[in-house]
């Protein structure tokens, strides 16, 4: 099958040259990046109608600036980011845990709690207030906390041991 550059990308050139093949006439970088463009943009809307994954989208709301961080990636923060795994919430929430209570007795154990008000990580939210207030404002937005305070952030749940909790 041979593509055409007007079927890839047919906005960019007008209905006169329908079915020519252009590639080689044209410079294959700004085409790419065109593609590119357009991916990110469509990719960026399907993130935005989704209805799911609604704790994610508090911490990661664009999908390209996800794509420019360079975040150590391991099971905690995946927890975290996504409120999948590790907190009784969610355990409960598939029958894992009887129930999905915080042992602290303030409500289900989810993760803005432990983000921001569970007591048994009192020491641990103290360093990581104290890191973000030096260039920020607390309690910090989700998205804030991947963009601007990723360092701390990683620090504090680093410093979690769910098997604690």
């Amino acid at each position: 099958m041979q593509l055409f550059c007007c079927e890839v990308l047919p906005h960019l050139w007008g209905p006169t040259i329908t079915g020519v093949q252009v590639f080689n006439r044209l410079p294959i970088i700004p085409l790419i990046n065109k593609i590119k463009e357009e991916t990110m943009q469509n990719w960026q809307k399907e993130w935005e109608e989704c209805s799911k994954a609604e704790i994610t989208k508090k911490f990661l709301q664009k999908i390209q600036d996800r794509q420019n961080l360079r975040i150590e990636i391991f099971p905690v923060f995946t927890a975290m980011v996504t409120g999948h795994g590790k907190t009784r919430a969610y355990l409960h929430r598939f029958k894992i845990l009887e129930k999905g209570n915080c042992p602290c007795g303030d409500g289900d154990q989810i993760i803005d709690h432990l983000l921001n008000r569970y007591p048994m990580l009192n020491t641990q939210r103290v360093t990581f207030k104290h890191n973000v207030l030096k260039t920020g404002i607390w309690p910090p937005k989700e998205h804030d906390i991947i963009s601007k305070h990723l360092k701390p952030f990683l620090q504090f749940i680093k410093s979690i041991n769910f098997e604690l909790l």
